[in-house]
């Protein structure tokens, strides 16, 4: 079994100008997940997948590999669903391990067990996703409370999953077998399909130029020692 890691990185970015390539405490944001994806144990390849090959010099020292995407799977009307088609049509591997560069915090370990757990699952589908266990709305209507109750503990309230899409999994099959079938597959359609829930910092996405700057602080913070001990404040 082959199973392949893509890191999909565009060069446009309306949000925040040029995202992948802004340093990030002096890197490169796209590096963190270099660092990370080529240290993962299961990945036979790894491939950036971007229409501009700046990043193919960048991967370069990884040992990871470059995807040249056509210019018109690049634009802001591109879905995961289409550029994830085009590269398994022409990429050889059995299982697609998509994973964000937006989120810097992913670690190798992270990795490993998102493979283990599809692997064990015999998955043809995963997505990650992260748990938000507060009361939440749809549609004006209350998702996971009683808008008639007394007010619950929030440690006590059904949790809702929200995606947060660092990490995802396919079989390869599957998903051009979707796409012809039904012109998606991301989420997995008919698939067997599961949910891998994670939480702490490897969940953060950098969206939006407050995103960025939090999680530089952030980046820059982990290098710094503190103290594990507790204080409190004493009259």
């Amino acid at each position: 079994m082959k199973i392949v890691g893509m890191i999909p990185a565009r060069m446009g970015s309306k949000r925040v100008k040029k995202k992948n390539l802004r340093l990030l405490n002096g890197k490169p944001l796209v590096e963190y997940i270099f660092t990370s994806a080529s240290k993962a144990k299961y990945l036979d390849e790894i491939y950036i997948n971007s229409e501009d090959p700046i990043f193919k010099q960048l991967a370069k020292p990884f040992g990871i590999k470059y995807y040249q995407r056509d210019v018109a799977l690049a634009g802001e009307d591109t879905t995961n669903d289409h550029f994830a088609d085009d590269f398994l049509r022409n990429i050889d591997c059995d299982i697609l391990i998509q994973i964000l560069p937006t989120s810097p915090f992913i670690q190798a370990e992270d990795i490993n067990s998102f493979i283990e757990y599809m692997l064990e699952n015999n998955l043809e589908t995963l997505t990650s996703v992260e748990a938000k266990q507060i009361g939440c709305i749809y549609n004006e209507k209350p998702v996971n409370f009683n808008k008639n109750l007394i007010l619950e503990k929030s440690q006590d309230l059904e949790p809702i999953y929200a995606y947060t899409g660092a990490l995802m999994g396919w079989n390869k099959n599957k998903f051009i077998e979707n796409m012809d079938k039904y012109g998606c597959a991301y989420h997995g359609n008919n698939t067997r399909l599961d949910h891998y829930v994670w939480d702490g910092l490897s969940t953060i996405d950098i969206d939006n130029e407050e995103d960025f700057i939090l999680a530089d602080q952030l980046m820059r913070a982990q290098e710094i020692e503190v103290s594990s001990k507790a204080e409190y404040y004493e009259e």
